[in-house]
């Protein structure tokens, strides 16, 4: 998995070894695991890690974890550049950084000592793809590059194409990054299927809802759940949810967090992490979904979404255009615009019928191919295609 180390991106998140074993469920990589598992494979999920921890089982998707210690460089490199009056220095050598991390003998030899059929590797744009990849071909594996939006963001690195073709199949986030690719000459590539856990993510009754969360049946609620990020854009989010007078509820963590509670939006609530099936209850009691991105690769927020049902007015970015737009699952809007945002917000709000209606259609497609089975099956395929 791409973290730099496993505390570098949890820890921020308020999640440790234990609790990411014991219950954690909230991004990708767990449903992927969880996909996986479905279609009859045994799951090994590999993270670097600073202090380095014994193996452990995942509960909520019943793989394997393994927390291998990064090399004495990257630890030194750490060390040297955090809190350092060089800063301004060091963050020109950080991207420098990945590379420390995963030029790693221990995780190597721990990968190896599996004996997989495949290794997949996230994402094949970064550095620490460029630095595995050609050391697991060279130890006879199948690597496999997936694909996590990475991409949104392509390295420029001369010896990138060179990196990706050493790769025995490339799974890409959405079909414009596919169509990238087949353009630069691979041609071993496929948009992979994004699992959601749609026996948890399940269209629920509005009125419901609302009544077990405690909120007012006539409250105008737009809801989006994801990580507080600024390429999620949300102060345009709450600025223009504000503007409309409606209620906007975020569920999640992240380094926004603090933008956004000093701003003080008017009817924004921050719910912080929050458990799956609780989220599944904010969809269901929400009247639509927003996400005002600046760049994405294929938001499992957004699926999870439709899984229950539910309208989504989203930017185009990533490959919101398929399954927002193509799909007719609610409302796209050009990324850093608040007006067509505003107005797209405001006909969605303004007409619930007709939001329902594609959430409707939205609901039908998630179902059909993005449930954990479909999505295990699709893999399984991949996985013995020779």
């Amino acid at each position: 998995m791409w973290p730099d180390t496993f505390e570098d991106w949890y820890e921020p998140l308020g999640i440790d070894r234990n609790t990411f074993l014991d219950g954690y469920e909230g991004e990708w990589t767990i449903s992927f695991a969880a996909a996986l598992a479905a279609g009859g494979h045994d799951v090994h999920l590999v993270f670097g890690s600073r202090r380095g921890a014994p193996s452990g089982r995942q509960a909520p998707s019943g793989a394997t974890v393994h927390f291998v210690g990064v090399p004495a460089a990257y630890l030194a490199f750490l060390h040297a550049t955090w809190g350092s009056h060089r800063l301004t220095v060091f963050e020109r050598l950080w991207p420098a950084a990945p590379l420390l991390a995963a030029a790693s003998p221990a995780l190597v030899r721990r990968v190896g000592g599996l004996r997989p059929d495949a290794i997949i590797i996230q994402d094949y744009e970064t550095l620490r793809f460029d630095v595995l990849a050609p050391i697991l071909r060279a130890s006879g594996h199948r690597v496999i590059g997936l694909d996590t939006g990475g991409s949104a963001q392509p390295s420029k690195a001369p010896w990138k194409r060179a990196t990706r073709s050493l790769a025995n199949e490339l799974l890409a986030a959405n079909d414009p990054e596919a169509d990238r690719l087949r353009a630069a000459g691979h041609t071993r590539v496929e948009v992979w299927p994004a699992p959601v856990r749609t026996d948890v993510f399940v269209p629920g009754d509005r009125a419901a809802a609302r009544g077990e969360l405690g909120v007012p049946t006539e409250e105008r609620l737009v809801f989006s759940a994801g990580r507080l990020h600024a390429v999620k854009n949300l102060p345009l989010l709450a600025a223009t949810c504000a503007e409309l007078g409606v209620s906007l509820v975020l569920a999640g963590e992240g380094p926004e967090r603090r933008t956004l509670e000093e701003r003080k939006y008017p009817g924004l609530r921050l719910l912080g992490r929050t458990p799956i099936e609780r989220v599944a209850r904010w969809y269901a009691a929400c009247d639509v979904v927003a996400l005002a991105s600046l760049q994405e690769g294929q938001p499992v927020a957004v699926l999870e979404a439709l899984a229950c049902a539910r309208a989504v007015v989203a930017t185009r970015v990533g490959g919101l255009d398929r399954v927002v737009g193509e799909w007719g699952a609610g409302w796209l809007v050009p990324p850093r615009d608040p007006v067509a945002l505003k107005d797209a917000l405001a006909e969605a709000l303004s007409d619930s019928s007709e939001a329902d209606t594609r959430g409707r259609r939205g609901h039908h497609q998630v179902a059909a191919r993005h449930s954990l089975a479909a999505v295990g099956a699709w893999i399984s395929r991949r996985l013995t295609d020779t």
